[in-house]
């Protein structure tokens, strides 16, 4: 079936109006066919159909063909392959809205969310083993060590890992009681980890031998697809192990914030500044002026949230020159909505 063929199919899978359906076009760091179609995707009432390409002739057919059959084309930024995407998009895309997105991020996002609904928002000491020192793999352990798992990072390149997981502890709070450890002597590891998860670009390179490092009833994950070789999943019953391969659909909802009404609202009428009798007023994180008054809201301000210093913050009630007071009670009586 040819390329156009395969987009067309995916298009005629809409059940939405046009201004919610969105196309994806990204690459991936390991070698794979020249055009690939990926699992459709909904959330916030947008569609998305999702393609994965390999070379600039293949992004280009798909680019043309998509152009105008979808309101939003999400373009892959992350340059895993030598391909610009963007270049391509904004010279044969003509009718659809591009904007960027960040496929890593999503499959950030989709980790967590998996790890937090396993274990029920609990994650605090357990002992989860990564196996990738990559993107995904130093950002989800700074994640995990952040909610307080007891994280190991591990991969091909020893060395490597070691000064990444210098840094990573570096970027964690000062009282954090979980510091991320590399795996020096994996004997040590021996039947303590809760959690093994696998993100890295190449495939079958997780043995069964692995599993030793597994406690019984575990949670492996496959982050990077097809990283566990079959002799792995094979042998994992006798651990009762439960094996994932990460579905990255539940944090959909995350790539399409930017496109979202609430996120289009905060942009457009909550955050702002206006001028009301030579009073400004400001909302949404301006920084103020000295003397500003800060609201909830600059289109229907509820709250009036206080008086800015002209620092970065707000006034104490006992800093409030004269002036200051007049315009709060100006402010509350003329323009604070109840």
């Amino acid at each position: 079936m040819s390329i156009e063929n395969k987009i067309k199919k995916e298009i005629e899978s809409f059940t939405c109006q046009m201004n919610k359906r969105i196309a994806t076009i990204g690459t991936t760091a390991r070698t794979s066919q020249s055009f690939a179609v990926l699992p459709r995707r909904q959330a916030l009432g947008f569609q998305a159909i999702n393609f994965l390409i390999e070379d600039p002739e293949s992004a280009k057919t798909c680019m043309k063909y998509l152009d105008g059959k979808v309101r939003y084309l999400l373009i892959d930024i992350e340059l895993k392959k030598n391909i610009d995407l963007m270049t391509l998009a904004k010279t044969h895309i003509h009718q659809s809205k591009i904007h960027t997105y960040k496929p890593n991020d999503t499959t950030l996002e989709a980790a967590d969310m998996f790890l937090r609904n396993y274990f029920e928002d609990q994650l605090k000491d357990k002992k989860i083993l990564i196996y990738g020192a990559g993107n995904l793999g130093t950002k989800l352990a700074l994640r995990l060590a952040e909610r307080g798992s007891k994280v190991y990072l591990d991969s091909r390149n020893q060395s490597k890992t070691i000064e990444i997981v210098r840094v990573l502890n570096y970027l964690l709070p000062r009282q954090s009681k979980n510091f991320i450890k590399s795996v020096q002597d994996p004997h040590e590891l021996s039947s303590k980890m809760d959690v093994f998860i696998a993100f890295t670009s190449a495939s079958n390179v997780i043995p069964a031998s692995s599993l030793h490092f597994m406690k019984k009833n575990g949670l492996a994950i496959d982050g990077g697809i097809d990283n566990f070789t079959p002799e792995f999943i094979q042998k994992a019953a006798d651990y009762n192990l439960q094996c994932y391969r990460l579905d990255v659909r539940t944090a959909f909802p995350h790539t399409v914030l930017y496109l979202n009404e609430h996120t289009k609202n905060f942009y457009q009428h909550i955050q702002g500044e206006i001028f009301v009798d030579h009073i400004r007023i400001v909302a949404g994180g301006i920084i103020g002026f000295e003397g500003d008054i800060v609201v909830d809201n600059i289109s229907q301000p509820k709250q009036l949230v206080g008086v800015a210093n002209g620092t970065g913050g707000l006034k104490l009630l006992d800093e409030y020159t004269s002036s200051d007071h007049t315009n709060v009670r100006y402010v509350q009586e003329k323009i604070i909505i109840e």
